[in-house]
């Protein structure tokens, strides 16, 4: 009964448009990438798990949503991912070209930025009625925040800028909503530097907003350290830490880079001398085992010193750069630190093929994954856990440096 009401209810709030096969709306671009997710293996597992009935549901549901947004051009592209994310598959993806917009001025002068809410609030007179509004502030400090309820819409929040260190942001601004559910998750469109919105499903704990990197400003004071920010700007990079200690930044394992990548490897072995050796992976942008094999089979050779190997790894370490991780682990010397690793195992690792969707409408561009691994399937969106989980404290070679000169 409800999805005859729900399909009651699109065909009212869409009318004609649906009629119209040629006209460009969101529903359009949303039929175009779901027909096309269907190809891919998460897809199918998702059938297997749930049934076809529990995504034609959802589907429904969706495009109801998407009736009644009045800023359906601008949220168009969250309401898409949102679709996807039911899939479990952190490959499938939905972005636009970034690489038309050159300047500051032409995001200013697209249709994103045109579209983006200014709600105007007192910033000395704020006032919170309950646990999830406050002041928030993004892990990397550019934006400060207040989160409060959406005057016009009951369970729904807005994220208003009240300063920000980007020039593509000004106080006023809608940076984030948040929508409830009724399993006391959010629905969260997160609009980036563009103004492209993004969704995420969240949480909120411990005064964060858990699955993306908001923090309330007073527990961003218990927390300073930044885990996402590397000691070093380059893909790849070695310091000696001390006279035992060798430290190595591996930020990205693309094939693309084979080249580069080894290279690099064959001027570091020699220099891998100390019986502590630090992999720092933090950030890493995934890639095939074909750009870490020498490194990995160093490491697990007589030649290497090390009788101590620590990875750091953190929630942007991705794909190939998880698969280092299980690969480097199956060595007892080593031990992983720091906090669970972003999740993008199961589906479409290593630079494999995939399907390419693009909307009639919007210029959206689909990535639709070919490929399944199913050994790594139960990380898939989770992430792999470290062994010693690090806190934000401290910083964390520092952590990591004490934890090897106690365990010995």
């Amino acid at each position: 009964m409800k999805i005859k009401s729900l399909l009651f209810s699109l065909f009212i709030f869409t009318g004609s448009s649906l009629i119209k096969a040629q006209d460009c709306n969101c529903i359009t671009a949303l039929d175009e990438v779901a027909t096309g997710v269907k190809k891919s293996p998460s897809y199918k597992d998702g059938i297997k798990e749930r049934g076809k009935e529990y995504f034609s549901a959802e589907l429904i549901k969706i495009k109801a949503e998407i009736a009644v947004d009045p800023l359906i051009k601008k949220n168009c592209s969250a309401y898409i991912q949102k679709y996807l994310s039911l899939f479990k598959d952190k490959h499938l993806s939905l972005y636009i070209d970034y690489s038309k917009i050159k300047s500051q001025k032409d995001v200013f002068e697209s249709e994103l930025y045109k579209q983006t809410q200014q709600i105007k609030i007192d910033s000395n007179n704020l006032k919170f009625t309950d646990d999830l509004e406050g002041i928030y502030i993004d892990v990397y400090r550019y934006y400060k925040v207040a989160l409060i309820k959406d005057a016009n819409k009951v369970n729904q929040y807005v994220g208003i800028i009240l300063s920000s260190k980007s020039g593509l942001w000004k106080s006023g601004q809608v940076k984030f909503v948040l929508k409830k559910n009724e399993d006391n998750t959010y629905d969260g469109f997160f609009y980036d530097d563009i103004h492209f919105a993004k969704y995420t499903n969240i949480t909120y704990a411990d005064q964060k907003l858990v699955g993306v990197e908001w923090v309330k400003e007073e527990r961003m004071k218990l927390e300073p350290i930044n885990p996402f920010i590397v000691p070093t700007k380059k893909k790849w990079d070695y310091k000696k830490l001390d006279d035992e200690t060798d430290y190595v930044y591996l930020g990205t394992f693309s094939g693309m880079l084979a080249y580069e990548s080894d290279t690099f490897y064959k001027e570091l072995i020699p220099k891998l001398k100390g019986k502590k050796l630090i992999v720092d992976v933090r950030n890493n942008t995934g890639g095939g085992e074909r750009s870490y094999n020498m490194f990995l089979n160093f490491v697990n050779s007589a030649a290497c010193a090390a009788n101590q190997v620590a990875i750091i790894q953190n929630l942007s370490c991705a794909s190939g750069g998880e698969h280092f991780i299980l690969a480097m682990r199956k060595n007892p010397k080593v031990k992983t630190y720091g906090e669970n690793s972003a999740g993008y195992m199961g589906y479409g690792y290593g630079n494999r093929s995939s399907i390419t969707v693009k909307t009639s409408c919007f210029n959206y561009i689909s990535e639709i994954t070919e490929n399944k691994y199913p050994a790594f399937k139960i990380y898939e969106t989770v992430g792999i856990p470290p062994d010693v989980k690090l806190l934000r404290d401290k910083d964390w070679i520092k952590q990591v440096i004490a934890y090897l000169d106690i365990n010995k």
